[in-house]
């Protein structure tokens, strides 16, 4: 036993002093990178210039203790919502407790909120409640704060993806200040990993970080390791393995392999329910609306290739047909509908194809917005009491005492007659308002030349479109109907054909004058 003893302490001489190993905290080992390399002090902390940058009041605030009062935090995922806030807790020596909406309940809140008001009864400390997704508490959930939040026992600090203004109480809103932040830019990710990595993780940090750690896994797998083996040695003479050069080609292909799966990993889902769904059916609208065709059909692949319901986008195309093309092609509508039908019938991936094809025709059709424009005026007067009742001589008469009560009297049949005939339309409150009236600027329909004179004519917003869309300059030169003449023109040679809406604009733009 004892010359076992002596051999092994020899051996443990010969060798060296055995390096002690460190421990490693097992909750720490399991957390994701991004978790690990949190930022612990406010110089540490990368992004957001704009708000907690050197020199900004909020940093000031911060670096004073003295907290910042209840706020909210909006900002897309992985932008520092909860790093910030644990900051602030952190300098403002005050007890932090930190809550997620998703899994916690009013009851944790009140529970939260007793000790609070204990602590600072009792130590004088004030305590910052952090809640997670707040947006995910329904409106009588979020009533709960508001008396605590007013007298000041609690500060709150709410992190939240969506918007604050839709998703957070009116009155808590009111007692907040909202700070926005804003993704991670390329340069900011740049201090965090690698310049790939940077591009693919769609400004979130976290998402970049965890992408880091999936390849840094990927590289330390048998497999991959093996597939690195087999191709970077070879066999000499005697058959022992020696380094052989990598080929740069297959490094690069190999390398790029590796990428497009961390890629496929930190590809962000598209999310249905939040904001990003109406910002994205705004943008396909205002571009078809505008005529760019090109940035419409990139909105629209976003939308598909998201995963976004195909006929959520047909019933907004169907909308455009009618609110936007409206009555300067009326061949919009009847497209639109038989694409809605075409994506109920068909279904995706195929049916991408008619709402492909539905959306560079609205893009490019020519624009009126006569018939939805006179809805809103006649809706307006629909709602201004006193509100007359319909003209004896057009009300229906399905009875002799309804005859007797004048009810049809004097109602002249248009078609027997070879020539206009007039018929009291609307009441005599809103006569001037009829399409019969000499008066066509007080017109529900307005005619086209009168609801071309209440359009804008801003020279400004017209030279910035002449220089980008046509690069002519800004032609301050030209009078209004040389500069008619142009904008005909061009949009003429955009859209490759006469286009019916702009005929009477151009017949109107003839007595423009210099004004």
């Amino acid at each position: 036993m004892s010359a076992g003893r002596e051999k092994a302490s020899a051996a443990a001489v010969e060798n060296g002093p055995t390096e002690k190993r460190q421990r490693v905290n097992p909750v720490v080992a399991a957390q994701p990178l991004a978790e690990r390399t949190r930022p612990s002090t406010l110089s540490t902390y990368i992004g957001q210039g704009d708000l907690v940058g050197p020199g900004s009041l909020l940093r000031a605030r911060i670096e004073a203790g003295e907290g910042v009062g209840s706020c909210i935090l909006w900002g897309p995922p992985g932008c520092g919502k909860t790093t910030l806030a644990r900051l602030i807790a952190k300098t403002a020596n005050a007890d932090f407790k930190e809550l997620s909406a998703t899994s916690s309940g009013t009851a944790d809140v009140r529970q939260v909120f007793e000790q609070a008001k204990n602590s600072l009864k009792l130590t004088g400390r004030r305590t910052i409640l952090m809640i997670d997704e707040i947006h995910r508490f329904n409106k009588s959930q979020q009533d709960l704060f508001l008396p605590y939040v007013e007298n000041g026992s609690v500060q709150l600090i709410g992190a939240t993806t969506e918007n604050p203004s839709f998703k957070v109480n009116g009155a808590l809103l009111s007692r907040c200040q909202v700070f926005t932040l804003s993704k991670h830019v390329p340069e900011d990710l740049l201090q965090i990993l690698t310049n790939a990595l940077a591009y693919v993780a769609d400004g979130d940090a976290r998402q970049a970080l965890n992408g880091l750690e999936l390849a840094l896994k990927v590289c330390d797998t048998p497999s991959y390791r093996q597939a690195t083996l087999s191709r970077s040695t070879s066999k000499d003479g005697g058959g022992a393995e020696v380094e052989a050069e990598v080929d740069p080609l297959e490094r690069k292909k190999r390398d790029g392999e590796l990428m497009d799966a961390v890629r496929r990993g930190l590809r962000k889902g598209y999310d249905r329910s939040g904001e990003e769904r109406y910002d994205m059916i705004s943008a396909l609208h205002k571009c078809l609306r505008g005529s760019d065709g090109s940035a419409a059909m990139y909105w629209l692949a976003r939308m598909i290739t998201g995963g976004e319901d195909a006929l959520y986008i047909a019933r907004r195309l169907v909308v455009v047909a009618s609110e936007d093309v409206g009555l300067a092609d009326n061949h919009a509508l009847p497209l639109a509908m038989a694409t809605y039908q075409a994506c109920q019938v068909i279904g995706l991936p195929e049916c991408r194809i008619n709402l492909a094809h539905c959306v560079a025709y609205l893009a490019e059709a020519p624009k009126s917005t006569r018939s939805y424009t006179a809805y809103k005026r006649a809706e307006a007067l629909a709602q201004e009491p006193p509100l007359p009742g319909v003209p004896l001589q057009i009300r229906n008469a399905p009875t002799q005492l309804m005859k007797k009560l004048g009810y049809g009297k004097h109602y002249s049949y248009d078609p027997n007659y070879a020539h206009p005939v007039f018929n009291e339309y609307l009441p005599f409150q809103l006569a001037r308002h009829s399409s019969h009236s000499g008066y066509p600027d007080e017109q529900i329909l307005k005619p086209p030349e009168a609801e071309q004179r209440d359009k804008e004519w801003d020279e400004d917003r017209l030279a910035e479109w002449e220089w980008r869309s046509r690069g002519k300059g800004k032609g301050k030169g030209n009078g209004k109907e040389e500069r008619w003449a142009m904008v005909l023109s061009s949009a003429r040679e955009i859209r490759g054909a006469e286009i019916r809406a702009w005929t009477w604009a151009w017949d109107w733009g003839s007595g423009l004058g210099s004004g």
